[in-house]
């Protein structure tokens, strides 16, 4: 039974799709959800002043915090789900809070990159399928 589960979040069309995903699983009452989005580094930010926002958070809105958790609210009603936005490598800070979770779960999307496409762009999803601490739901676009 999967008592905590989370679900990696990008900011793209997809992540309706992952959500929607969640439903189909049979969840207790009791069940943790943790949304994770992960906002990468960009070269430009990595000299920046700690004490002021990154530009990429400006685009996630809390509007959009909000649409997620609404989402959350219809597809898993009855479940009070945590929302975690942090700064860094995607895979790494999916399975950083995976670990510090304890989760049983973790769902994400991919791209459905194939072949070198996939080993080129360095896919998210396959890294985190390798090196996830729980089982690992994968949604495809």
């Amino acid at each position: 039974m999967f008592e905590t589960v989370l679900i990696a979040l990008n900011h793209s069309s997809l992540d309706a799709r992952v959500i929607a995903t969640a439903k189909y699983l049979i969840l207790p009452s009791l069940s943790k959800l943790v949304l994770v989005h992960v906002l990468s580094v960009s070269q430009e930010n990595r000299d920046r002043d700690a004490s002021r926002p990154l530009s990429t958070a400006e685009d996630l809105t809390n509007h959009q915090i909000e649409e997620y958790l609404r989402k959350i609210g219809q597809e898993l009603p009855g479940l009070d789900p945590i929302f975690e936005m942090v700064e860094g490598d995607v895979e790494t800070e999916i399975i950083r809070l995976a670990n510090i979770y304890q989760a049983n779960l973790i769902i994400l999307g991919t791209r459905g990159l194939t072949g070198v496409d996939r080993i080129l762009a360095q896919s998210v999803s396959s890294q985190v399928v390798e090196q996830a601490p729980c089982t690992v739901l994968v949604v495809k676009p």
